[in-house]
């Protein structure tokens, strides 16, 4: 019994031993705000880097098995790309990382949807193992990383010379990466310093995306994004505000900066481009009118359109006597030539040289007329309320009733700009609804109007 037990205790003993011996890696969280998944968006995302001679297994504590969708090889480093769902049954997922000669890693990666976290795996005594290259070009990343570039290209120069550089790496690329950034780094400086947010953002963005974790890249961008919005908004603004005036030259000269900036409101913009420009073209051609018309049945009228050179436009007329108020106060003594005219139609100019425009359309004709209860017209003063003795002939005892006659009424005319001042004439032809009708609707109107155009 006691030799078992000392068995055991040196297992155990052994096995720990063996634990304690084994080297720890180093693990950078290198996430970034800039960090988004491109998968669904029920999921989530993390992305590990080691160096390239390291062979990683993962494990997860939610998951029977974890789904490592991409293996990418980058120089000296190898990235693996693991994909995860989310949701409420994966919260405190932890991630455990596999690898020989290194104790397991095991990471928090409670994770939110379209989430991407990043870690990097260092063996921190790389520098024993792998020789002057893997040393010069591991500091040199640590400035690259720290947006310290000057000095990482001086690491990477040495490492570049260093007796024990493979021959495929990529210190050329990452040399010329920092260059590309510090011609970028001038450019965005400038443009941010002339006012111009955009070119500024575009700039600082190339920046990040060679070097997410340019601290000054991502907060100069933020500033360029956010003075952007500003200028944007301001334009947009202030163009409304002219626009409001009537001052169209002011307003289109800002919506066009919304446009060019290509801003979020930029599609309104356009919009309101067009039809700024409809009513410059209208109000130079004074392509709208209103008259005053004039017939013998209907003496109260009003017409209103747009009379355009290079396109058709439309136009509405009310025509009316004024015993049609007479009917709506139910005056039966008087509403004696109670009739409506409502017309609608279009407008075109034959002859763009001259001022002159043919306008057509179909109408509406009315006309009211009281009649008594054995269907003939009511005469004035005949009616007596409150009928006493014997009746009296031509008297009427019945209230008479109000009955519309109606016609269907096309007319075509034309119509003359003499400055500001307008000619109308229009000839309309009545079609009555109903046989009885014709007789009470005189087949033909002449309309004369004038007024002006602006």
């Amino acid at each position: 019994m006691k030799n078992r037990i000392l068995i055991l205790l040196v297992m155990i003993i052994g096995l720990t031993g063996n634990a304690l011996a084994q080297r720890r890696l180093e693990v950078n969280d290198v996430t970034t705000s800039m960090n988004v998944f491109s998968g669904k968006d029920t999921e989530a995302g993390v992305v590990i880097s080691c160096p390239s001679n390291m062979q990683l297994s993962f494990e997860s504590s939610h998951d029977k098995k974890v789904d490592v969708y991409n293996t990418e090889v980058k120089g000296e480093e190898t990235f693996y790309y693991i994909r995860f769902n989310t949701g409420r049954r994966y919260r405190g997922r932890k991630l455990t990382i596999r690898t020989n000669d290194f104790a397991p890693i095991i990471l928090d990666v409670d994770l939110s949807p379209k989430e991407l976290k990043q870690f990097q795996l260092l063996d921190p005594d790389a520098d024993f193992i792998y020789g002057t290259y893997y040393e010069f070009r591991k500091r040199g990343m640590e400035f690259f990383q720290n947006a310290m570039y000057t000095e990482a290209r001086e690491q990477f120069n040495i490492a570049k010379e260093s007796s024990d550089a493979p021959d495929n790496n990529n210190i050329g690329k990452l040399i010329a990466n920092i260059d590309s950034i510090e011609v970028w780094q001038q450019q965005a400086t400038q443009a941010y310093d002339m006012l111009d947010y955009q070119k500024a953002d575009e700039l600082y963005g190339k920046i990040l995306s060679l070097n997410p974790q340019d601290t000054n890249a991502s907060s100069k961008r933020y500033d360029s994004r956010r003075l952007y919005d500003n200028d944007c908004k301001r334009y947009y603004d202030n163009a409304e505000v002219y626009k409001e005036d009537g001052e169209y030259d002011k307003a289109l000269e800002l919506y066009q900066r919304v446009i060019d900036l290509n801003c979020s409101s930029s599609l309104l913009a356009s919009e309101q481009v067009k039809q700024i420009k409809l009513l410059m073209q209208n109000r130079n051609q004074k392509a709208h009118v209103i008259a005053y018309e004039y017939s013998k049945t209907t003496p109260i009228g009003i017409t209103t359109g747009t009379y355009k050179t290079r396109k058709t436009g439309g136009y509405f007329s009310l025509s009316l006597h004024k015993d049609v108020f007479e009917v709506m106060r139910n005056n039966y003594d008087k509403a004696t030539d109670a009739e409506l005219n409502i017309s609608a139609g279009f407008t075109l100019c034959p002859v763009k040289q001259a001022p002159v425009w043919i306008f057509f359309g179909p109408g509406y004709t009315g006309v009211g007329i009281y009649e008594n209860e054995d269907g003939t017209i009511y005469v004035p003063g005949t009616y007596v309320e409150d009928a006493s003795g014997e009746k009296v002939e031509g008297r009427v005892y019945e209230k008479p009733t109000l009955k519309v006659h109606s016609a269907i009424s096309p007319e075509i005319g034309l119509l003359g700009k003499i400055g500001p001042v307008v000619l109308r004439y229009t000839f309309q032809y009545r079609f009555a609804v109903a046989k009885d009708d014709s007789d009470l609707i005189k087949k033909t109107r002449h309309v004369f109007g004038v007024g002006l155009c602006f």
